[in-house]
């Protein structure tokens, strides 16, 4: 997910103005030509930025406009190229309270190290980026404390876009760094995984409901668990779970999940509520012909 450097003033042009505009005042402020001011319109309006209203164009009913919003606010006087323009968004999704090094950022976002630096420099100026020094190099992490609106918008934009993978007949689960995790009663051009890849593992599941991820891509087991752990609804989906984890629980061992731990709780003959019983486990592992 980008801005450029158009877009970004032209996002700030509709947020600060005191009367809505059209194309030809966007145009008449940046300098453009009318067909650049369509395409930056196009472009913001597929990020949920903007939307057009009849001949005006106005800021989105979306999280990203609304998140901006408050970014604007709360930081109207900052420079916004320098925090936002060209590959700053992909840098900045990849900064949190763990510190960084300028390589690990390279290798993540696929931004040439140069470049990498560049920006860097200029966050740190800003204080959106906290720079620690550990033996003769330079770590990063990101300033929560004063720029959060930032991070919020940048996770914003990154959530839509990523939402926007989702078919429309189909129900989104859970957005990820990388992909998101879907159902659908319809068969999608996309990768079968949670219940819907069981069968692969040796557990057959009479499933109404197809689980996708998208982007298509191999998974491991661990992904498939984590995903159906992710989209598990009630008992009896938690009890399949149990039964996929119980099947392949040497290669699953290393999972951190916050249902590991209740898992764990019914394996052990715990009563946990909205799990099956130990009891039920025990029917279903007889059914499967999978070892306690």
């Amino acid at each position: 997910m980008r801005l450029n450097r158009n877009e970004i003033k032209a996002l700030l042009l509709i947020t600060s103005s005191e009367s809505v505009l059209r194309p030809l005042d966007i145009n008449a402020h940046l300098g453009l030509r009318r067909g650049s001011v369509s395409r930056i319109i196009t472009n913001l309006g597929d990020k949920g930025l903007v939307d057009r209203e009849n001949s005006e164009i106005v800021l989105a009913k979306a999280s990203p406009a609304d998140s901006f919003k408050r970014l604007y606010y709360a930081h109207r006087a900052s420079p916004f190229l320098l925090l936002l323009a060209e590959g700053r968004i992909e840098l900045l999704s990849r900064l949190d309270q763990s510190t960084k090094s300028a390589k690990e950022l390279h290798e993540e976002t696929g931004i040439p190290l140069k470049t990498v630096y560049y920006y860097l420099h200029d966050l740190a100026r800003l204080g959106v980026v906290v720079t620690t020094r550990k033996r003769k190099h330079s770590l990063y992490s990101f300033n929560y404390v004063y720029w959060g609106a930032l991070k919020d918008f940048v996770s914003a934009l990154q959530e839509y876009d990523k939402s926007r993978l989702v078919p429309r007949d189909a129900l989104l689960i859970k957005i990820y760094k990388d992909s998101v995790l879907f159902k659908s009663l319809r068969v999608q051009d996309a990768t079968p995984t949670s219940f819907s890849a069981y069968i692969d593992y040796g557990i057959e599941l009479g499933l109404r409901d197809n689980y996708y991820t998208l982007p298509k891509r191999e998974l491991s087991i661990e992904d498939v668990f984590i995903h159906s752990l992710d989209s598990a609804e009630g008992r009896s989906q938690r009890l399949f779970c149990i039964l996929f984890y119980l099947r392949n629980r040497d290669k699953l061992q290393s999972v951190l999940h916050p249902m590991a731990k209740d898992i764990m709780a019914v394996l052990q003959g715990e009563k946990v509520k909205g799990y099956p019983s130990m009891e039920d486990v025990e029917d279903r592992t007889e059914m499967y012909g999978i070892e306690l």
